[in-house]
């Protein structure tokens, strides 16, 4: 005798949900497909109606198992049955998953860009071949496009790296061929920091000729806000009423925990000419629309403002639009002389990244904030 299986799942998504039935008096809990010999991992997706979808699926799954005579006491029933999964469907099945996941666009992006190249290059015949029988020499071969520069081939190699770590921690194969695979070592990127005169000449010309860019560079002074991941996403209503903090969720900054920032004066000035303009407080406050603008714009702007300050003599080589928080960070160091200050305003996990380039900002306690924050 059996009961007819039931979801239990809320909106807690920190909770697993399952599906339950009674067989014989017995309550029964199944949290995925394994008994059933089926790919189905409902918690592994991040979304309410994710889970529910597959949930339904598993119980249809159950609820067909019962029918057919399938009973959860007889163990000696179960079967352990390796999946095997061809190149291509284990690739697009680990990348739905990622996209399902709580991760920046820009990642996901390079996910989705990685597997489309990936299955480009290989031939269709490796393709519809199991993932654990994939030849190592193709690898090599495609990263090998990417040899342009090191950085761009370490991001491709990185990308690809996902995958074949998830391939070999769900035991699909054994060895990870990404990890064999040649390692470039990256050349460092120089953001040059700007003395106190420079940088209120660029701000100066940035504020009249790309005002967009100005209050952008500003964010990333003033407030430490990464310029592509964080400015450029700040809407009007990650501003308090009085326009002296912004508020990130942990799913709209690069360190995914809550972050609250001070705003200086000079940034509060420019961020209420356009609070007064805005009737919307989920419009994002660069494009005034509730659709920010796309990766590539603020790299477009500084790249034609970049030549014309050049040819003006007032941006030096190695200045860039990051060069604005590196200076900031420079200067509250200078100030307080201490790492562990630096090391939360950058929001970093560990010091060394820090002493890397000893540049950013993180949560620190107000008061100290409003001490060391960096002035014009």
């Amino acid at each position: 005798m059996f009961s007819e299986p039931k979801i239990v799942l809320t909106n807690d998504l920190s909770q697993r949900g399952y599906v339950t039935f009674h067989f014989n008096g017995v309550r029964y809990r199944e949290y995925n497909g394994k008994k059933f010999n089926l790919d189905l991992n409902p918690n592994h997706f991040k979304t309410y109606n994710d889970r529910l979808r597959l949930f339904k699926k598993l119980s249809l799954e159950i609820s067909k198992a019962l029918d057919k005579g399938w009973s959860p006491h007889k163990k000696e029933e179960r079967v352990e049955v390796k999946t095997i999964q061809t190149i291509d469907v284990a690739l697009k099945s680990i990348l739905q998953i990622k996209l399902n996941s709580d991760l920046s666009y820009g990642y996901k992006n390079d996910l989705k860009k990685i597997v489309e190249q990936f299955c480009n290059f290989l031939p269709k015949t490796e393709l519809i071949k199991p993932i654990d029988k994939i030849d190592p020499l193709y690898i090599e071969t495609f990263l090998n496009q990417f040899s342009s520069t090191a950085t761009y081939y370490m991001n491709k190699r990185r990308a690809l790296n996902v995958f074949f770590s998830e391939f070999k921690r769900t035991k699909l194969i054994i060895d990870n061929p990404v990890q064999d695979s040649l390692k470039k070592k990256p050349k460092a990127v120089l953001h040059k920091i700007y003395s106190k005169d420079q940088l209120n000449e660029v701000l100066g010309y940035l504020k009249v000729n790309y005002p967009n860019l100005h209050l952008c560079c500003l964010l990333a002074y003033g407030c430490f806000l990464r310029p592509h991941q964080e400015a450029r996403l700040i809407c009007y209503k990650h501003i308090n009423e009085d326009c002296t903090k912004i508020t990130l969720s942990g799913s709209e900054n690069k360190s995914k925990r809550i972050r609250v920032v001070n705003i200086p004066h000079y940034v509060r000035e420019e961020l209420i000419i356009r609070l007064k303009a805005s009737q919307n407080i989920n419009h994002n406050i660069l494009s005034n629309s509730k659709n920010a603008y796309n990766l590539s714009y603020l790299n477009t702007q500084w790249s034609r403002a970049k030549k014309k300050m050049t040819d003006l003599g007032i941006l030096q080589k190695d200045q860039t639009i990051y060069s604005f928080r590196h200076t900031a960070a420079v200067n509250v160091y200078n100030k307080t002389k201490d790492l562990h200050i630096l090391q939360q305003l950058l929001q970093h996990s560990n010091m060394i990244v820090t002493l890397n380039y000893l540049r950013g900002l993180g949560e620190i306690n107000d008061e100290r904030l409003k001490e060391v924050m960096p002035e014009l």
